[in-house]
Formats: structure tokens, sequence, C-alpha cells
């Protein structure tokens, strides 16, 4: 019998790192089975179990290779906001002059990360299927398991996914869609192709829809909650160019308890009423990011902040000292005082811990998917209204533009995409606004245009005997 520990591996399926292919696991037979551990052999029969497992989702998100650095911190290499000042120029430094080739460590692992996660939300959706306990809330956690799975096929999509064009164009390319478990290496392993983009995105909105139907509101916190799961939705919708569905999901979102707490919320977007879903880390369980930002004794200082971002803040934005840190200074917390450097960001900066929190989802976010889908579908005074809330909390005047202003909805969203960027600064977000609009060659003019879609990983296309199909002109 092998046992799994939950904080190395949520279940059997974990020792299949990407999908169910790429083995590279060793399978070491214990003796004593460890209390915090459920044998895939005999699965789950308690709640206990059930709540265990979840607990390993949410873990995987916290990997290195996943949100706890390299997802984000990637997309925003390839699109500027980072400058790679490091020494990791074989992964990171490519990436950063996109020009990322298939055996791209960094690329490899992400992909892997992500389908570490999705492995673990299949096994404990099927698991859980088998719990008779009156007292397992069955529905609410396998709502919270599919809102993540959701999640890992939205990064999937974004990164390696649709066209050169963007996303939900006919013809766009997908990933490799599994939704069952992989507990044993066999016919639940054997090799599938890429599902096309639609495929997969029909999958994804059934997963949200699951979530949304089954999950409590909540106001915030570590967890998904309803208020999340509808704002992942919208921000699926928007970057499939739903603009409707976009506007229908993120006004679903109960506002923040009042707009003037919104207003004098950190702009660091982690905390209340701003965070509606944040990812936990702690001394114990560290994230990256801070190490990665500064330098010794603290960190390394591979990342400084792009060449082009401190010069497009407006005059007054209070986004800038948070974004770009261009003096040493001092930061209290809780009354605990942090030293911000130079070329840093106040955005992650506790290197000693290494307990920075990453935003998942915040309300600015759902604020500004209003604003555009709005502006998409010609309600110009609801996409004022809603810009005009961000540009009040970054300390900026409203904006000129009115309903009547000549060529009014272009400005607006132009001014939106912009509040995005700021506003959502190194949370990985610019790159997929730039790819969903068409717009990375408009601001990367030397970029080649297949380069748009990350190349899938060489050892899944060689493992596979090229069923999973490169991305083209890779």
């Amino acid at each position: 019998m092998q046992s799994i520990n939950f904080r190395q591996l949520a279940t059997r399926s974990a020792l299949l790192l990407s999908l169910g292919l790429s083995v590279g696991g060793c399978d070491k037979a214990i003796n004593v089975e460890p209390s915090n551990s459920i044998s895939s052999d005999r699965g789950f029969t308690t709640k206990e179990d059930a709540a265990a497992a979840l607990l390993g989702c949410y873990d995987a998100l916290q990997s290195t290779s996943y949100y706890g650095l390299d997802f984000p911190s990637i997309t925003d290499l390839i699109s500027g906001e980072i400058r790679f000042v490091g020494t990791f120029a074989s992964t990171y430094g490519v990436i950063s002059q996109n020009q990322v080739l298939p055996d791209n460590v960094s690329v490899g692992t992400t992909w892997n990360a992500i389908y570490l996660a999705i492995s673990r939300t299949n096994y404990l959706l099927q698991q859980s299927e088998k719990i008779s306990d009156p007292a397992f809330p069955k529905l609410t956690t396998q709502g919270e398991a599919r809102a993540l799975r959701a999640l890992s096929y939205m990064n999937l999509l974004a990164l390696w996914g649709g066209t050169p064009e963007g996303y939900g164009y006919a013809g766009g390319l997908g990933v490799p869609l599994r939704l069952s478990p992989t507990t044993s290496i066999g016919p639940e392993t054997e090799a599938i192709p890429r599902a096309s983009e639609a495929e997969v995105a029909a999958a994804i909105r059934a997963d949200l829809d699951f979530a949304i139907a089954n999950l409590p509101t909540g106001a915030g916190g570590n967890r998904v909650t309803k208020n999340s799961a509808l704002a992942l939705r919208a921000r699926f919708e928007l970057q499939q160019r739903k603009y409707t569905d976009a506007l229908t999901f993120a006004q679903q979102v109960p506002a923040t308890p009042s707009v003037a707490g919104f207003a004098t919320a950190e702009a660091t977007g982690t905390t209340s009423p701003d965070a509606i879903w944040s990812l936990f880390f702690s001394n114990t369980d560290q994230s990256q990011y801070a190490f990665y930002w500064y330098p010794a004794p603290g960190g390394r200082n591979e990342f400084d902040p792009g060449t082009s971002l401190a010069a497009v803040h407006p005059t007054g934005d209070r986004r800038l000292p948070i974004n770009v840190v261009t003096a040493t200074s001092t930061v209290t917390v809780s009354g605990t005082p942090f030293t911000l450097l130079a070329g840093t960001t106040q955005k992650y900066y506790r290197t000693s811990t290494r307990d920075d929190r990453f935003n998942m989802v915040r309300y600015a976010e759902v604020v500004l998917t209003i604003a555009e889908a709005a502006a998409q579908t010609g309600d110009l005074a609801t996409a004022i209204a809603n810009l005009n809330i961000i540009r009040t909390r970054a300390g900026l005047a409203a904006t000129t533009i009115t309903p009547t202003t000549p060529n009014a909805a272009a400005s607006l969203i132009t001014d939106i995409l912009l509040q995005r960027r700021l506003e959502l600064t190194y949370e990985g977000h610019y790159w997929f606004d730039l790819r969903r609009t068409n717009r990375v060659q408009v601001v990367q003019p030397t970029s080649q245009a297949y380069r748009n879609l990350f190349p899938i990983p060489l050892r899944e296309v060689q493992v596979t005997n090229n069923l999973i199909a490169q991305n083209p002109l890779y």
C-alpha cells in the first residue's frame, strides 16, 4: 500500500506530473500511514478525508511553478511589466525577450503544476461521491473543487490556447482535457490529443456554473466563494469577447459594503473590501515573490519593474509608489516595519517570512470588467461610472469622456485597459489583456505573432509521439 502525504501529493494521481504521461516520480512504500494522508488504494471514507483533499487542491495552487511565483511572473515577463535582471537567462531571460522555446524549463514546470492542480481536483470530485455521511457538505466541497479546476483550465487556455489574434475565434486551439482522475498507470494515463478551445471553454463554463449554484456568498478570504466564482466567470467571458455575458456575471458580484470603503482600501489589493479571494502563504508555506524581487540578504533580485511602467502612470496616481518603488523607504504593516528598496514593488516585500498574499480575485477587477463590458456593449453611462470608481480610488480626476464625446466607446476602452494595467500590476493579467484585445504586436512590434501562444512543452509532444500537437511554427 502506498501512502501519499497531502502536503506533497494530494493523491496517487499527483505522481503523474503533467497529463498522466510524463511520470517522473518515484513510488516509496512506507509502513506507517501518516494521519494527514490518504491511501489511493483505500480512497476517501469520511468528510475529513475530503476536507484534507480540498486543502491539497489549494496547496497545488501555491506551488512555486504555479501561483507561488512562475505563472503570474512569466506572463508579466513576456509582456514587459517585469524586467529580468537576474541569472536565469535560459529560462526567465528568454521569456522576457519573447523567445520561448518548447524546451524552456519554466514553461514545462508551469504546465506540469497546472495539470497537477487539475489532477487533485479530479480525484477529489470522484472520491467525494463515495462519502455518505449526511454531515458532509458535498455540494460546496465539489463547488470549490470545480471552481479551482475551471481556473486551471482558464490558465491553460490563456497561455497555450486560442489563436494569435486572441481567444474565442473559430478554430481556436485548446489543451488536453481531462475531467476524471488518473490514479494508476494504464488506460487512465493513455495519451489524449488536445481538445478544441471551444470544448475546453464549455468545460470551464460548466464547472463555474456548478460552483456559482452551490457555493455560499462570501465577502472574501482564502477560499473560493460564489462571489469569486462569479468574478472568474466574468473574467473568462471577457477573455472570450463575450461582453454581454461578462457584464451579466460581473454585475452579480455584490457591491462592496460601501464604495467609500473600497475607495480608501490599500492600493495593493490585499485588504478588504477589495480582496475577494487571496491565496494564503505563511512562514512555513512560503511564496517566492519577495525573494525574486528583493536583493540579498532577503532575496536574489531577479525582477525589476518594466522600463515603461512608471511613465504610464498619470500624475498623482497613488498606485505608482506601490508598483514602482523609486527610493528606499519604510512601510509599517500591523505594527511591523518593512524596508522597501528602489527598483522593487510594494506588492511583494515580506522577504523574511515570504508570506505575501497573492491576489486571485479583486473587486477592482470586477469593476473594470463591468466598465469594459459596458463600453463594448454600448452602455456608456455604466462604463463611465465604473471607470470613475477606479480613477477616484487611484487619486485621479474623473474622466472627461461623456456619452456624446466623439468615439467615446473607443476612448473609454483605452483608458479602462490602462487602468487594468496599473491596478492589476504584477498579478499576471496584462499579457492576457494584450492577447485578448489583439494588441501584442502593437505593443511589441518586433514580436512574431505565432509566439502569442506559448509552446507546448517539448516532453509532452515527445512522449505522446506528437499526439499532443505542438503550437504552429514552434
